[in-house]
């Protein structure tokens, strides 16, 4: 059941752990767009601590069950909050906070556009942040999805337990079943590093 194939990447996928925690991959804004696309968010984060299996794969490679339950082994449930941009904010800067070090918190996103200045301070690297192209509003409320894991305030994102829980652990679905049924009606996915995360 674990070779049932799944689909197709048109583009390389990088799961190395240096890369899901520290830049903005492909693979990253492929679960994060499988997860905006499953709750209907704004955005979605997804922390690279999360993404697994530390390999890549060629342009072209066929995926299977087995390749998205190893990337994503925890069995979390996706989650959804109205979280003020404030708040949003905080969360991502959190995100940001161990990025020098290779934390797992390291957010892989969809939805948003971040600007990071990794010399700043921890807790103020943010040089700008757009959510659906339009600039963040600090008093606007979003709809923010992440795993219960980052909803728990796991990995230092309590930023996200302020918010208002749209949909929580239990009326949430699995997130890897969720990436395998996205790449499954896409039947070929082609993701790619697009700018959401750029360093200053």
């Amino acid at each position: 059941e674990l070779n049932v194939e799944i689909g197709k990447t048109a583009t390389p996928l990088d799961s190395r752990r240096a890369s899901v925690r520290g830049m903005e991959t492909a693979i990253g804004n492929l679960f994060a767009d499988a997860l905006l696309a499953s709750t209907g968010a704004d955005v979605a984060i997804m922390n690279g601590g999360g993404i697994r299996a530390n390999k890549e794969y060629p342009a072209g490679a066929t995926l299977t069950r087995r390749d998205i339950l190893s990337e994503l082994p925890f069995g979390n449930s996706s989650v959804m909050v109205e979280l003020s941009g404030a708040d949003l904010k905080a969360a991502l800067e959190n995100g940001f906070s161990q990025v020098t070090e290779g934390g797992g918190r390291f957010p892989q996103l969809a939805g948003a556009k971040v600007v990071v200045d990794k010399a700043a301070p921890a807790g103020s690297r943010i040089v700008s942040l757009e959510v659906g192209g339009a600039p963040l509003d600090p008093a606007k409320k979003y709809k923010v999805a992440a795993n219960e894991f980052l909803l728990s305030g796991g990995d230092g994102y309590t930023a996200l337990g302020k918010g208002k829980v749209l949909i929580g652990k239990v009326d949430g679905k699995l997130l890897a079943n969720e990436v395998m049924s996205y790449i499954r009606k896409a039947g070929t996915v082609e993701p790619k590093v697009e700018g959401r995360i750029v360093y200053k």
